[in-house]
């Protein structure tokens, strides 16, 4: 009887636990409404871009951050900050498009858009159409962008001998 009793226990015990793991492991989240969150945000670091300011842009990236754009090259947040605040990199306009936001848990997403841009990288017209990919992470409450990387899209020129 003592050892059916102990069998019972430890099955419910085990019952109990598994289901607290599987509710644990759902997302407690509106993802909806995280998912709009995140796209406006992201609209906003657009507009954020083109008016320099500064402020917002240091808020929202993270110091953590690595860009990897079109051409390849690696920036650090410090980097990119420093490019904008001397005019090195310019921002005349933005307009994204095309939203596709991914969540791996409540705190983390990735984020991916087209975008027009219009601008200058050292004094080099940089406009066109590019693809962006920025992963996000919550922390201390808010989300920042902890990876980004751009891909220009278009016609490809090939260099001919």
């Amino acid at each position: 009887m003592k050892r059916t009793l102990c069998l019972l226990l430890l099955t419910c015990s085990c019952t109990v636990a598994v289901a607290q793991q599987k509710t644990a492991g759902k997302m407690s989240f509106d993802a909806e409404k995280t998912k709009a969150e995140l796209i406006q945000l992201d609209k906003d670091w657009t507009t954020a871009a083109v008016n320099n300011d500064m402020a917002f842009i240091r808020k929202l990236v993270a110091d953590d951050c690595l860009f990897t754009e079109a051409d390849g090259m690696v920036a650090t947040k410090a980097e990119m900050i420093k490019d904008m605040e001397s005019g090195k990199s310019k921002t005349s306009s933005n307009q994204p498009s095309e939203y596709n936001v991914r969540f791996y848990g409540p705190d983390m997403a990735v984020l991916r858009h087209n975008i027009t841009t219009a601008g200058t990288e050292n004094g080099k017209d940089i406009s066109g159409e590019y693809r962006r990919m920025h992963v996000l992470v919550r922390r201390e409450g808010r989300w920042v962008v902890v990876d980004s990387q751009s891909v220009r899209v278009g016609p490809v020129t090939v260099a001919t001998k």
